[in-house]
């Protein structure tokens, strides 16, 4: 990726917030994608331990390293890696191309919405009845909002969002293409006990006559909290009652599902794949890694870690950490595994034992037929 322009190790070092150990005006016209693939000419970041470990084969001229890394080479050292990741992409990003400041001629805006003059509505969107738009937010080609939908200032939806009635978004939200906010949760209810309900209770006696599912109400809303983002193709589930609410500064990540009545703390993050079930609570700073899913009605604490593909079905207590399926504290799982991987050998010492238990019973059976 090249640079805007040629810049020199200080330069670089000023915009990321990093320090120099080498030669400052050595000069760099473009980023590596790898350190390993870097050339003369290039800046690359190393950061992992691995990476570190091959710092010699790195040839770029500039390396951007965590403090404490030691080279003949220019380094510009950090305190977080990923921070100054984050502050160069953010110099360098490219232009995207949003929809002007306006309102579309092809948009179809009902005449009770209220547009703030200084945001963009793209090509193709759809306003519902007595929604907000606040000021210089942008809503890409293609959204949809249903009526009565509040969306804040700042806010940037990608194009092919769908809105239903009533959500509420705050400032600074970013919905990525194909986000789905405020369908109906999954509600029903049978007329007499269902097969299942007398499963579960213990029952036998199961029923083959038609007991139609009936459709309960969704009748809450959703309720995003400012500099929230929202994933492409992530489903957050209105509420049965009351509101599904996702904390201030969460990040959901792509194809998440969140069920209804939910709540988000502040600051979580959700990773792709994952699954929330109806009436949980996540609390703030937690993290939910990827194909992980969470029972219905669990209770997370504050930060606590739900390992990848964990299935959670009971509360976690605050830092909590929490892997397997069902899911357990780390430390026991590593523990239980400790002990499975022993079986194979602890078998064969079970075997040798029974064998030498079955020598010494023949013994004893040989010398009491002796003396008889």
């Amino acid at each position: 990726m090249r640079l805007p322009s040629e810049m020199t190790a200080g330069q670089i070092a000023g915009l990321i917030g990093g320090r120099v150990e080498g030669n400052p005006d050595v000069k760099v016209t473009s980023v590596a994608m790898s350190p390993l693939d870097a050339e003369a000419g290039q800046i690359a970041f190393v950061y992992e331990q691995k990476l570190l470990k091959k710092l010699p084969q790195c040839k770029a001229s500039i390396v951007i390293a965590p403090e404490g890394t030691k080279s003949d080479k220019t380094l510009i050292v950090v305190k977080r890696a990923n921070l100054a990741i984050q502050r160069i992409l953010t110099a360098l990003q490219p232009k995207r191309y949003l929809p002007a400041k306006g309102v579309h001629p092809t948009a179809i805006v009902d005449p009770s919405a209220q547009v703030d003059e200084s945001a963009a509505i793209g090509p193709y969107v759809v306003i519902g009845p007595r929604c907000t738009i606040g000021q210089r937010t942008t809503i890409m080609a293609g959204t949809i909002l249903g009526g009565e939908v509040t969306v804040g200032s700042d806010c940037l939806i990608h194009p092919g969002c769908l809105i239903a009635d009533y959500v509420k978004i705050g400032n600074k939200v970013i919905l990525q293409q194909g986000a789905s906010i405020g369908p109906d949760g999954f509600g029903y209810v049978a007329e007499r006990p269902s097969n299942m309900e007398i499963r579960m209770a213990g029952g036998t006696e199961l029923s083959q006559e038609p007991n139609a599912l009936l459709k309960i109400p969704q009748i809450g809303t959703v309720v995003i909290e400012d500099e929230v983002e929202i994933g492409s193709c992530a489903t957050i589930d209105r509420a049965t009652m009351g509101a599904t609410t996702i904390g201030k500064g969460s990040k959901i990540d792509n194809l998440v599902m969140v069920a209804h009545n939910v709540r988000v703390g502040r600051e979580v993050i959700v990773v792709a794949l994952s699954a929330i079930g109806g009436s949980c609570r996540i609390g703030d700073r937690s993290v939910i890694a990827g194909c992980a899913a969470v029972s219905d009605h669990v209770q997370l604490g504050k930060d606590v870690i739900v390992q990848g593909k964990a299935g959670v079905m009971r509360d976690v207590e605050d830092g909590g950490v929490q892997t397997g399926i069902p899911s357990i504290p780390l430390k026991q799982f590593w523990t239980e595994v400790a002990h499975l991987r022993r079986l194979p050998k602890m078998s064969d010492d079970l075997k040798e034992m029974k064998n030498r238990i079955a020598q010494l019973e023949k013994q004893l059976q040989e010398r009491q037929l002796i003396k008889s």
